[in-house]
C-alpha cells in the first residue's frame, strides 16, 4: 500500500497518537462543561442550608445583599483597603438591608463571594476575617448574653467556619469581653477574645488567637471575626496589630 510499517492507516488512530487516547479528550470537555453546573449546585445547597439554619445560633454568613456591589478604596499608605458593603437584613426588620465597612490588608484575597458571604485571607499564612450573623438566645441581647455563647456560635459544627476552614476545632474558649460604647448614639459594641485551637487532616495541631467585634440587630449578633497564631499574637507583633486593625475598623448600621 505504500505505507510504511510504522505508520497509521486510519484518521482514529493518528489522532490517537497525537492526543494520547480520544475517549480521554472527551473526558475533558466533559469535565470543562460540567465545571461550572457543579459549583453552582454547591453554592445553591450551601445557601439552602444556611437558609434552614437561619434561627439556629450557629454563626453563619451575613448573606450580601446582591444588588448591592461592595466598594473598595485604598487607605492609609496604599497598604490597606477600606470595604463598603451591605448584608441582608434579619427578617423581623424593618430594614431590609444593613450597611457595613472594614478595613484589611491590600493584599489579602477575597474567598466564597459565590456562596453569598463575606470572607478574606492572607494567603501566606492562611489567617482570615468573616462577616458572620446568629441569632441571639430568647431574652438575651448582645450586652446580657453569656460570652460563651460566641465562642459556641461561632465554633457550631454547622456554622460557616467550621464547615469553610478544612480543619478540625480542637477546643476553644472566650477569654475575655469587653462592651464597647463611646457614650454618643452609636449603637453599643462587644469585643472578645477567643483562644482556640485547630487540627489539620495529618492530626498537626496549632494555637491560635481571634477576635470579635459585634454588633446587634434585632435579635441578631452581626460580627466580624479575624484570627492569627497564637505565639504571633501574644508577642504583639505585626500580626496582632493586624488583627486588631481590622476589628476595630468594622462598622454595621441600618440603611
Amino acid at each position: 500500500d505504500g505505507q510504511s510499517p510504522g505508520s497509521s492507516g486510519n484518521l482514529a488512530d493518528q489522532l490517537k497518537s497525537y492526543d494520547g487516547s480520544g475517549t480521554a479528550r472527551v473526558q475533558q470537555i466533559k469535565a470543562s462543561t460540567t465545571q461550572v453546573p457543579l459549583q453552582e449546585k454547591i453554592s445553591q445547597a450551601r445557601q439552602q442550608q444556611d437558609a434552614a439554619l437561619e434561627n439556629s445560633s450557629a454563626a453563619l454568613y451575613a448573606s450580601r445583599y446582591r444588588s448591592v456591589e461592595p466598594k473598595l478604596y485604598r487607605v492609609g499608605l496604599g497598604e490597606r483597603f477600606r470595604c463598603e458593603d451591605e448584608v441582608v437584613a434579619p427578617a423581623n426588620s424593618k430594614a431590609s438591608r444593613l450597611f457595613v465597612s472594614f478595613e484589611f490588608p491590600s493584599d489579602w484575597l477575597q474567598l466564597d463571594r459565590a456562596l453569598g458571604g463575606i470572607q478574606y485571607v492572607d494567603q501566606r499564612n492562611g489567617d482570615k476575617l468573616y462577616i458572620l450573623k446568629a441569632k441571639l438566645p430568647q431574652g438575651e441581647t448582645l450586652t446580657t448574653v453569656n460570652k460563651k455563647f460566641f465562642g459556641d456560635s461561632i465554633f457550631d459544627p454547622n456554622g460557616t467556619i467550621v464547615r469553610s476552614v478544612g480543619v478540625g476545632i480542637d477546643e476553644y474558649k472566650v477569654s475575655s469581653s469587653t462592651i464597647l460604647n463611646d457614650g454618643s448614639l452609636a449603637a453599643a459594641r462587644r469585643r472578645l477574645l477567643v483562644k482556640f485551637a485547630t487540627v489539620t487532616g495529618n492530626g498537626y495541631r496549632v494555637e491560635r488567637r481571634g477576635l470579635v467585634d459585634a454588633y446587634e440587630v434585632d435579635g441578631f449578633v452581626y460580627m466580624l471575626f479575624t484570627s492569627s497564631n497564637a505565639v504571633k499574637f501574644d508577642q504583639k507583633g505585626r500580626e496582632r496589630e493586624t488583627v486588631e486593625k481590622i476589628v476595630d475598623s468594622f462598622r454595621l448600621e441600618k440603611v
